[in-house]
């Protein structure tokens, strides 16, 4: 017994895990691993990939990646869990004393992970910090958003937001009146790079899965700030997020998910009595919204299908 003791007492403490969830990422993984271990060659470390039986290359990538590093373990899913379901699938298997929850279209600098975790260790008070998020090109993508609130959908509902972008009252959700050029407290950075403290997310059992792909962030910060713990924007810290830059295919199931999930939040956070007419009246709003946007994509989608037809 008190060799076994000894055993475990000698294996190296892992500083840091980070948490990858891929789907079809074959074109941006190697390089989102490659930058991430050379920007963490100096910490004890470990990589955990969880891929959600992607259909394109990402597995074979992975497995060859994986011979090659004793710190990265990679498990395949054989059904595509979710975004919240595949990191909470990864957070059971991580040791480490700080979760980096990353997305697998980013490109991470030198000093970043460090300086992040550094930044974690100057205050007990802080849950989370998020660096500043770059297109390729080096422009700043506005990430941080404050927690929604009835008033933010009925707002961007009346056209309000669309009017007065940088207004801190009509478009106090999305942060139109910040520019991302400074340190500050934010209610909720984006979940592409997040810098959380172990104990905290383990505490918190990691992201909700009733937000299997959206709000899954957002629920995750709520809690980190209910529980009395602060979330830092640092944009002296760079991350290139290449997904960002990209304009893809919007999918109807997609856009029905993030509604649902949408309406989950303020189902989920405002459950007293008072709060239950606006809660109707926000679920309707984002219901009716949907029309509009279904319209769209079967617009785009027959323009598609008609333009191969005449090739």
């Amino acid at each position: 017994m008190i060799k076994d003791q000894n055993v475990e007492d000698s294996q190296p403490s892992i500083k840091l895990s980070v948490l990858i969830v891929s789907y079809n990422s074959g074109k941006t993984i190697q390089v989102c691993i490659e930058s991430l271990m050379e920007g963490i060659s100096s910490i004890s470390s470990e990589i955990i990939i969880i891929d959600n039986n992607s259909t394109d290359d990402t597995a074979n990538i992975l497995k060859a990646m994986e011979t090659q590093h004793d710190q990265l373990s990679l498990v395949l899913n054989n059904t595509n869990r979710g975004f919240a379901a595949g990191n909470n699938q990864a957070l059971d298997q991580a040791h480490g004393d700080y979760i980096l929850v990353l997305n697998p279209d980013t490109i991470t600098q030198a000093g970043v992970v460090s300086g992040l975790i550094s930044e974690l260790e100057k205050n007990e008070r802080m849950g989370m910090v998020a660096p500043q998020l770059q297109f390729p090109d080096g422009r700043i993508q506005k990430t941080c958003r404050r927690l929604p609130t009835h008033m933010d959908v009925i707002y961007h509902s009346l056209g309000l937001t669309q009017l007065f972008p940088a207004s801190s009252r009509f478009n106090a959700w999305k942060m139109g009146d910040f520019d991302h050029r400074s340190t500050r407290q934010v209610d909720q950075p984006a979940g592409a790079a997040l810098m959380i403290k172990g104990s905290l997310f383990r505490e918190l059992k990691g992201f909700d899965q009733n937000f299997p792909m959206f709000f899954n962030d957002v629920d995750l910060c709520k809690r980190i700030k209910d529980a009395g713990y602060e979330i830092w924007y640092m944009p002296d810290y760079h991350i290139t997020h290449v997904g960002g830059a990209s304009v893809k295919q919007v999918k109807l199931k997609m856009v029905l998910s993030s509604h649902v999930s949408f309406f989950r939040y303020f189902e989920k956070h405002f459950t007293r009595l008072h709060h239950q007419p606006l809660n109707f009246l926000v679920g309707a709003l984002l219901y009716l919204s949907l029309i509009p946007r279904i319209f769209v994509i079967a617009l785009f989608r027959g323009r598609q299908s008609s333009s191969r037809d005449t090739l």
